[in-house]
């Protein structure tokens, strides 16, 4: 695989990290272009992982002069869709970062235009390879606590001291705060954005959101969209869900479960800093660990080694685009409940 990467921030790191793992395991991958706006970004993310390609700052350029069968999108959100439908009139294999678009009318017509290549068109929504996640899926499909009562997911952020550094400026930046802080870049606050990280596996756990609720509040200074996200969800079997989300400027946050999920016989929780998952009911009171720390970092291996082998193998990978955009549609009935001051209804008659 020839691969470019789009973007040149803190995300990009992660997934890069994630293939050179993949390439120690003999998986071909080599970088063959660096797109940033930012030519001062994209140098210092080359020195800093010693690759040797070309650096455009443009994707008309990098799609006219450099050689690569597939990108990685990791930009902000307003621009996915003018890049996504580049690489496809280009017959690129596409990973874009979640969400798909800023809005569900750019994430349509992204939608729609990737039904027109025979190229693997794929969301990166990395909580869907998450160890733990899987390992608490499996839990479930086995009954090990028993009727599914309810659950809580919750996430908490501190933009001082965030480990993606999501709301920091890079080096070159003129800008006065971090895109990230932009609802106009990202399509809305902290809910369509980290939420669809803890919205995926409640979907993958007990089916989609069918109802929600949902209130916004604004604790941090700088963003301007929702940076508290407390709702309520109903999905589809009736079971009911408690999300929270939050980001501060600079609160020390204790160490909470990310996931607790509750059953007739016991509780399963995901553990502090999404690290091991254990099992409480009577014959482990005090709770039994089931899987050793693997975290939500380890998930982006595990993401891009779908990506390659979907490619190599002519498959689809294990979500499809139209399955994530699904985040999308909660997040957005999570703003319009806010809006309304009512319980939304959400349509995935289209999903």
């Amino acid at each position: 695989m020839e691969l470019a990467i789009a973007g040149c921030g803190r995300i990009a790191t992660v997934h890069l990290e994630a293939i050179k793992q993949l390439t120690q395991n003999n998986y071909d991958v080599s970088i063959t272009s660096l797109i940033d706006t930012s030519e001062k970004n994209a140098s210092i993310f080359k020195d800093k992982h010693k690759i040797t390609c070309p650096i455009f700052t443009n994707i008309d350029d990098a799609l006219n002069k450099s050689k690569f069968d597939s990108i990685i999108v990791c930009i902000p959100h307003v621009f996915h869709e003018i890049i996504s439908l580049k690489c496809f009139n280009a017959n690129k294999n596409v990973l874009l970062e979640k969400p798909m678009a800023h809005n569900l009318k750019s994430a349509h017509k992204i939608l729609s235009a990737s039904l027109n290549t025979k190229k693997l068109f794929m969301i990166a929504e990395s909580s869907h390879y998450w160890p733990e996640v899987l390992k608490v899926k499996d839990l479930l499909r086995n009954n090990k606590i028993g009727k599914i009562v309810t659950c809580k997911a919750s996430f908490r952020q501190c933009s001082e001291n965030d480990i993606f550094d999501s709301y920091n400026l890079l080096p070159g930046d003129n800008i006065k705060k971090a895109w990230r802080f932009s609802k106009d870049f990202t399509g809305g606050g902290i809910t369509i954005d980290g939420g669809a990280h803890w919205i995926r596996p409640l979907r993958e756990w007990f089916g989609n959101v069918k109802q929600t609720i949902c209130k916004f509040s604004y604790p941090h200074p700088h963003m301007e969209g929702e940076s508290l996200s407390q709702a309520i969800f109903l999905f589809d079997n009736d079971i009911t869900a408690i999300f929270e989300g939050i980001l501060t400027e600079t609160t020390t946050f204790c160490n909470d479960t990310p996931f607790r999920i509750t059953g007739t016989l016991g509780e399963i929780t995901i553990g502090p800093n999404g690290l091991g998952v254990f099992l409480y009911n009577k014959e482990n009171p005090n709770g039994k660990r089931v899987l050793n720390d693997n975290g939500y970092i380890s998930s982006f291996y595990y993401q891009f080694k779908d990506f390659f082998d979907s490619i190599k193998n002519n498959t689809c990978p294990q979500a499809s685009p139209l399955y994530s955009l699904g985040e999308m549609e909660t997040a957005l009935a999570m703003e319009k409940s806010d809006n309304l001051k009512k319980w939304i209804t959400i349509d995935y008659t289209n999903l």
